[in-house]
């Protein structure tokens, strides 16, 4: 049976599920948006080499979730299991930021390498400890489906809102500031100090929110090979966390070359830019009372198939755009990608809160923060492997690097890459994802009525 400590109603936790979200989906878009083209165009890295240092990151970064989450499972402090994890990502990821975009001259290709590769490492490990124990305080905040569902949109609002700050903000910025490297450690500046504040306001908050305490006699030992079978052994979340997969390379692939693609292939600024991420932010915002409804009519699985549809199509009609695309169909595909994206982000994590809660009716144990850190672990590999497959062909297809501000001219094979980045491969993603998706069967009214049971209510 579950320990649950007596707090204050379930506003705190609304509340903070809202802000740890800005301060992370911050934090990451800024460099998800920016980061590889900063190293490429500014730094003079190649485009394979700077691919590969942000998979070995995320390869590091992937393996470190499941850690933090069994840890913050087992984790007895004065402030709770969850706090203290992140207070230390809010201060990790804003230094990692000021590394990375500050990255100064070291007159060698090897020792930039070091660097930027520490500096990733910094601002993943504060993302992972803003991640994990926020999502686990979320799951093991309600046994009701709805209530979950809820706090996921509150959730994905924050990570709306958070994605506009470390996505539009930086592009205005670099407007603003100019896209050399002063520009971008202000932009490292600035949104560092959004994730900084926006954490501690979350702390704040979430000091009272309901939460559960690890029973009497459970083990803080940490093992890898044993948390992986627990979470692969529950198919509910195994059918979730492989449909995540294909998502995240597809996503991943299609955010990062959005910058080449405004730069090379629509011939537009870093405003443009900005523009695209503040439309589909702001419908990302205003999608979710839609799909919190159609998902209590619909099923979460319905709706999370058609948004991830909707996703693909919105990036495979690139293929239609060229230099001096209409504003208006920018705006479009803009709104469009981020409806979908809202729904996307709402679906996937209100039902792994139902495979997290099947886990606890299955096992009586309270493993939320190593689900957590198992979910995240596999969308850090896939987003690797999109990163790294993404460097390396455009290496392939002729990309060339440079250490100015100023962009270069790209061969036609170069731009092709770009453009197959950005449309082709986040279509065949959703596809793959929906797939796998089909299989899904798990009814949350059953977890609900086996819940009541093991509780003996």
């Amino acid at each position: 049976m579950e320990t649950r400590m007596a707090q204050p109603g379930i506003w705190a936790i609304r509340s903070g599920s809202f802000c740890i979200p800005v301060a992370h989906a911050a934090g990451q878009n800024v460099v998800t948006v920016l980061g590889l083209r900063f190293l490429t165009d500014n730094t003079g890295l190649a485009a394979g080499t700077a691919g590969l240092i942000f998979a070995l990151v995320k390869i590091y970064d992937g393996f470190l979730d499941p850690a933090v989450g069994a840890w913050s499972d087992n984790a007895r402090t004065r402030w709770g299991r969850r706090l203290p994890f992140l207070a230390l990502g809010g201060v990790a990821m804003p230094l990692g930021l000021a590394m990375l975009f500050g990255v100064p001259d070291l007159g060698s290709v090897v020792w930039t390498q070091v660097f930027v590769t520490v500096a990733l490492a910094l601002h993943a490990s504060g993302y992972t400890l803003l991640t994990i124990p926020g999502l686990a305080m979320l799951v093991e905040s309600s046994s009701d489906p709805q209530e979950r569902t809820r706090l996921m949109a509150w959730r994905t609002y924050g990570t709306a809102v958070g994605t506009l700050l470390g996505s539009t903000m930086p592009a205005w910025l670099l407007v603003r500031f100019g896209a050399g490297r002063d520009g971008h450690m202000i932009v490292a500046l600035v949104v560092g100090a959004v994730v900084l504040a926006t954490t501690l306001l979350a702390l704040r908050l979430m000091a009272h929110a309901p939460r559960t305490v690890p029973p009497e006699g459970s083990a803080r030992g940490y093992n890898l090979v044993r948390q992986a079978r627990l979470a692969w052994a529950n198919r509910p979340f195994r059918i979730l966390a492989t449909a995540h997969i294909f998502l995240l390379f597809g996503a991943s692939i299609g955010s990062a070359a959005m910058a080449y693609f405004s730069r090379y292939v629509l011939e537009a600024g870093d405003g443009a830019l900005g523009n695209y991420f503040m439309a589909s932010t702001a419908a990302m915002v205003l999608s979710m009372p839609v799909w919190v409804r159609l998902a209590a009519r619909a099923g979460k699985k319905a709706c999370y198939i058609a948004a991830m549809a909707g996703f693909g199509l919105a990036h495979l009609s690139w293929l239609l755009a060229g230099a001096g695309e209409p504003v208006a169909g920018v705006l479009v595909r803009a709104v469009f990608s981020g409806f979908s994206g809202g729904g996307m982000i709402l679906c996937a994590y209100a039902l792994l809160s139902d495979a997290v809660r099947y886990d606890y009716v299955q096992s009586g144990q309270r493993r939320e923060g190593a689900f957590a850190g198992f979910t995240t672990l596999f969308d850090k590999l896939s987003a690797a492997a999109a990163v790294a497959a993404m460097g390396g062909f455009l290496s392939a297809m002729g990309y060339v690097s440079s250490s100015g501000a100023a962009a270069v001219v790209q061969s036609d094979s170069a731009v092709l890459a770009v453009m197959l980045c950005v449309a082709v491969v986040p279509a065949l993603a959703m596809g793959a994802a929906i797939l796998v998706m089909l299989r899904y069967d798990l009814d949350p009214a059953d977890v609900v009525a086996a819940e009541a049971a093991l509780e003996g209510k």
